[in-house]
């Protein structure tokens, strides 16, 4: 499980805990130099980080499937283009930064490299948090205050980190067609950071025979933790299932459908 941009294991250890308790083990690593509280490094060395971390579990298992939330949606669509995965879930997946509460001057992102106050740069989170229910934002508010780190990431990103996130979002549009292993995404239409069209352009473009898009009504960025976080928690299981079962001679798991017709209404794209 790949956490988002300078943020830390938190964000999935509601998700890590069901994932664990369905029956399937889980790991959720802090990678050097893309981790809150390390120095940020390259793009390309949070891939080969991810790379050795699956490389490492492969001996130890029949399958290895990945899940990311936000910028570690992109990192998880980098990594599946380089390697064989069982499947992948996208959460929030980040191949922009255009949601409706990214400031109207982020478009001088585009020129950093030429602007001499760019290494100050600082994106510094705000209300709402990429939370929509109040009390879990308010939780979120107190533990940036106290921690500067939450279940909703870090209190603010430096500009290294931001620079590299776009050369990595860069890198996982361009080679979107390499992505071919069965895949999820769950995408909250009232998304205030990366607008949905972004994951719907993924989806129509990656070249698994196996994919699936739901929509959430009721959430902002951070799935994993506003109002329907048991929804991504259930659908998260239940893709897993079906595609380790898929990819196994005898299948380990009983699947259940779809969990409400409610969701069903919403899962408007199917292959």
């Amino acid at each position: 499980m790949l956490h988002g941009l300078g943020a830390s294991p938190l964000e999935l250890s509601r998700l890590a805990k069901d994932l664990n308790m369905a029956g399937f083990s889980v790991f959720v690593p802090c990678i050097p130099n893309y981790s809150f509280g390390t120095e940020c490094g390259d793009w390309q060395d949070w891939v080969q980080q991810a790379q050795q971390f699956l490389w490492d579990l492969r001996p130890q298992y029949s399958t290895v499937s990945v899940v990311g939330l936000s910028m570690g949606s992109t990192l998880a669509m980098a990594l599946a283009q380089r390697e064989t995965l069982t499947s992948m879930i996208l959460l929030s997946t980040a191949l922009a930064y255009d949601g409706w509460a990214i400031p109207w001057y982020s478009f001088l992102l585009n020129f950093a490299s030429w602007l001499p106050f760019a290494n100050r740069y600082r994106y510094a989170e705000a209300e709402p948090y990429g939370i929509k229910n109040p009390e879990m934002r308010a939780m979120v508010k107190r533990a940036m205050q106290k921690d500067h780190i939450s279940e909703s990431g870090a209190d603010y990103l430096p500009f290294k980190y931001v620079s590299q996130g776009r050369a990595l979002i860069k890198e996982a549009r361009g080679n979107i067609r390499l992505i071919d292993c069965p895949t999820l995404f769950i995408h909250a239409a009232d998304d205030e950071t990366v607008h949905m069209r972004n994951a719907e352009w993924a989806y129509d473009n990656i070249s698994s025979a196996t994919k699936e898009f739901i929509y959430l009504g009721d959430s902002y960025h951070m799935i994993t933790v506003d109002n329907e976080r048991e929804t991504v928690n259930q659908e998260t299981i239940r893709f897993l299932k079906k595609t380790v079962n898929n990819a196994l001679d005898t299948p380990a798991f009983d699947v259940a459908p779809i969990q409400s017709p409610e969701l069903r209404r919403m899962l408007r794209k199917r292959a």
